[in-house]
């Protein structure tokens, strides 16, 4: 970590040249002795990164940013916020810290934050970084089992860790493919907390997750603007069985959190119909979670093939969570009716691929409207709608 990058000076040329291109630093002499155009480079590109990802960072004067694989890796702070808010208590520690972003989040629900990190100028960084926020974060540098050797009688609320994921060699994502493994230290984490939360890839599959690990009392499935960013499970020492809240949020949206018990989902019922006068399309979270009978329980609605995830009913149900669309006609010659028309498109369990539709019909992208391709009660079916929200 170089600190002359913290020098007034410097930020306040930073501040100056923070909209343009970071590779033109990069391929020309740097106006400061003790910085390196590489270094000028990286900053410029972290105030960029930030100014989406981490908006209260990119607002903060004397921030210092590590390089652009850190960033990537991070969590945005959007979704650090929202994890901050599912664990309390006194006492943090993050097992594989990174830039910090979630830790960051955690101070502000937590009297200290133990920041652990592998990377010594990552840690520092850090640590730098909560002086300037004023947070109460202890950084470390060194591999977590470290820690706990140094420490051995120091016990906290909650253990968190975002755990890398090893190259699977082509199969399927399962837990035991992170580093570190989560399978191989839980007795040990037992040792030191009752509560753990874990970052996990949405990749994982659900059911596997929660046998394997057990304790699980918590799956939250977090999505932004309808994109699934991460799988969040809070594992509780007292806690056992295998039937965890699961909860489905979409973040970015109005739409209200759903939630259910995973068990809960095998036995639901639902009917099965054919269209009425809306169409009903669950957020991302909600269809990541596997609650495909449930969600139309819960409204009131009835589901228009079993392998389709649409959802149907003559009355508006406004607080559904997820896109909403009444139906103008059903398409019942497709060669005549759709050729070149402008209008939005997706295909929902249908027998040709969306990509191959629009080319067949030679659809435009755009308009008001969106086309249904889907497979319904009676078989497979061409719906014009109108998009409600």
């Amino acid at each position: 970590m170089n600190s002359e990058i913290l020098n007034p000076e410097f930020q306040q040329y930073l501040q100056s040249i923070e909209k343009e291109n970071p590779q033109r630093f990069s391929l020309k002499k740097s106006p400061f002795p003790t910085i390196s155009s590489a270094e000028i480079a990286q900053q410029v590109k972290g105030k960029q990164v930030a100014q989406h990802k981490f908006p209260s960072l990119y607002a903060t004067p004397g921030i210092y940013y590590p390089p652009s694989v850190n960033l990537e890796q991070a969590s945005s702070e959007l979704t650090a916020n929202y994890k901050a808010t599912i664990v309390k208590g006194k006492k943090l520690i993050d097992l594989t810290a990174g830039f910090g972003i979630d830790c960051y989040a955690f101070a502000q629900n937590f009297g200290e934050v133990t920041h652990v990190e592998q990377n010594k100028e990552l840690s520092q960084i850090v640590a730098a970084n909560a002086k300037t926020l004023g947070l109460n974060i202890k950084c470390y540098h060194g591999t977590f089992q470290e820690y706990f050797i140094e420490n051995s009688h120091e016990k906290f609320d909650c253990i968190y860790l975002d755990p890398a994921r090893r190259d699977a060699g082509g199969r399927k994502f399962i837990l035991e493919d992170l580093e570190p493994n989560i399978l191989d230290y839980l007795d040990e984490y037992w040792q030191k907390t009752d509560q753990i939360l874990l970052k996990l890839s949405p990749l994982l599959d659900i059911s596997s997750t929660i046998h394997q690990l057990q304790h699980a009392k918590e799956i939250h499935i977090v999505a932004v603007k309808n994109e699934v960013k991460e799988m969040l499970v809070k594992l509780d020492k007292f806690y056992l069985g295998n039937n965890p809240e699961i909860v489905c949020i979409n973040l970015k949206t109005k739409q209200d959190i759903f939630k259910y018990r995973f068990e809960d989902e095998p036995v639901a019922d639902i009917n099965y119909t054919d269209s009425l006068h809306y169409i009903y399309s669950p957020n991302a979270s909600i269809l990541k979670a596997g609650a495909f009978k449930l969600v139309g329980k819960k409204f009131n609605l009835s589901k228009l093939h079993q392998n389709t995830h649409l959802y149907t009913s003559d009355l508006l149900i406004e607080e559904f969570p997820g896109k909403i669309y009444e139906v103008i006609k059903i398409i019942t010659q497709p060669k005549k009716e759709l050729l070149s028309m402008k209008v939005n498109s997706i295909a929902k369990n249908f027998n040709q691929p969306i990509d191959v539709l629009k080319k067949k019909y030679k659809l435009i992208d755009g308009g008001e409207n969106t086309l249904i391709f889907c497979r319904t009660f009676s078989g497979f079916q061409i719906f014009l709608t109108k998009r409600i929200r």
